[in-house]
């Protein structure tokens, strides 16, 4: 039995979006684990991609605006590109992809 019809219409609401968000979690950090693997294969000496857990970290802080050392990338031009690749990839693809499965 519903007691009231607006917190359980809010309750469907919460549990379709959040399982949405999920989702879009999970893909991200599927692209983490993949960019940060190959960046770590890369022959470069960023102090920030020298392993795959410093490199996951730092595209983390990527996607969320948190990276600070974007002068040091221009130094190395093939983790540059990588990483503009990534960007091009999580922040619109998977963004755009978020807010389709939102609507």
């Amino acid at each position: 039995s519903v007691f009231s019809t607006r917190v359980s219409a809010f309750a469907l609401v919460c549990s379709r979006v959040l399982s949405e968000v999920a989702l879009f979690l999970f893909g991200i950090t599927f692209f983490v684990a993949a960019f940060a693997c190959a960046i770590s294969c890369l022959e470069q000496d960023h102090a920030g991609f020298s392993s795959i857990p410093q490199a996951a970290l730092s595209l983390y802080k990527i996607t969320f605006g948190m990276f600070s050392g974007y002068d040091e990338l221009e130094e190395d031009p093939a983790l540059l590109f990588v990483c503009f690749v990534y960007v091009v990839i999580t922040i619109i693809f998977m963004l755009n992809l978020l807010i389709a499965q939102l609507n």
